[in-house]
């Protein structure tokens, strides 16, 4: 792929820090982007709002890491995962992104306080030794898709790579991976595929790599030594469902099991303010309750048969593989499992929350 004419498709305007219009990095991401009209700002407040959209591109240097918990979900158990806001906002348009809640300020937003981020992570990892430390970069933005423009997962790759207990997470819906092949002292890091039948993927996530190209990825990246996890999330219910998500399953046969990290699965849910942006699309049209989260779910029964569907279909695969679901209540865990996540032994170990993260 010519990734300089494919970025210079997605952006109209650059706004950067003056700080960092000296930063060789970006020096050579504008080189890249050499067409596109640049603008030197001081804060991002002085973005005009005509540019405020995902169509801008604003390279930024926060005064604080950029590293912290997942905020969770109110009356849902959390896997006590980790978070870096390194790219946020994504252009692969999906329709149903729970992000589109959240993100108010809608430009994509590269932050470059790596220096300070990576610092305070090892400094967690070093604090608690005997702790799994899962933290990604893929909360609030895709991890890959503008990363062979910034080579920015290659720098946390390889701080992190001597310490055991980080396992540092690369969520992506693309195929972009081949960036990242070269490097030699790749450590825990995981590189994370969102999954889903071709129907969602081809219509709901209309800029993402197709399942078979993400699955080609996955492919190529164990073969470079990478481990990989899968989120079945967010799983959509449509006439056939289930047999078009046990075929995307089948695929799950093409990864050892000894190279799978984890795999997740989450039902659809939304905010009312999410509603609010899409409540044109069919997979709305179904029976969804309030939780205690303020956010809509399908009804509990619905949820537990999903649930169940998914769960078979994987572990006649990969019976041990951690498979765990992401923010559900602890009634659903008990029903799905028999267990909540800290006593099951697949999952304990990464589900553990670590002592300090401040």
């Amino acid at each position: 792929m010519n990734f300089s004419n494919f970025y210079k498709k997605q952006f109209t305007n650059i706004y950067v820090i003056r700080e960092l219009m000296c930063n060789p990095d970006v020096k050579q991401v504008l080189s890249v982007l050499d067409t596109i009209p640049v603008h030197i700002v001081t804060s991002k407040e002085e973005i005009p709002d005509s540019d405020m959209h995902q169509h801008t591109l604003f390279i930024n240097l926060p005064k604080a890491p950029i590293a912290g918990r997942c905020p969770g979900s109110k009356g849902h158990l959390c896997c006590n995962y980790l978070t870096i806001d390194l790219y946020e906002g994504c252009t692969i348009g999906c329709t149903y992104c729970i992000m589109k809640s959240y993100l108010n300020f809608s430009p994509v937003t590269v932050n470059m306080n790596i220096d300070e981020t990576i610092s305070l992570i090892l400094r967690w990892a070093r604090e608690n030794p005997d702790t799994t430390i899962r933290i990604g970069t893929g909360e609030v933005g895709d991890s890959l898709l503008y990363d062979p423009l910034f080579r920015l997962s290659e720098i946390f790759i390889k701080a992190f790579s001597p310490f055991p207990n980080i396992y540092f997470e690369l969520k992506t819906k693309t195929n972009f991976v081949d960036h990242l092949l070269h490097i030699r002292k790749k450590g825990n890091t995981v590189i994370g595929f969102s999954l889903n039948p071709p129907k969602i993927a081809g219509e709901e996530e209309p800029f993402g790599a197709t399942i078979g190209e993400r699955f080609e990825a996955a492919v190529k990246a164990v073969r470079a030594g990478y481990n990989i996890s899968f989120h079945f999330d967010p799983i959509i219910r449509f006439p056939g469902w289930e047999q078009e998500y046990v075929k995307v399953v089948q695929n799950l046969k093409l990864i050892p099991g000894e190279k799978l990290a984890w795999i997740s699965l989450g039902t659809f849910r939304y905010t009312p303010k999410l509603k609010g942006r899409i409540d044109s699309r069919w997979f709305l049209f179904d029976e969804f309750v309030p939780c205690k989260d303020n956010k809509y779910r399908y009804i509990q029964r619905r949820r537990r048969g999903m649930y169940k569907i998914m769960k078979e279909a994987i572990e006649n695969i990969h019976p041990d593989v951690p498979l765990y679901m992401c923010m559900e209540s602890p009634a659903m865990w008990e029903y799905i499992f028999g267990e909540k996540p800290e006593k099951i032994d697949t999952l304990c170990t990464i589900f553990k929350r670590i002592k300090r993260c401040s």
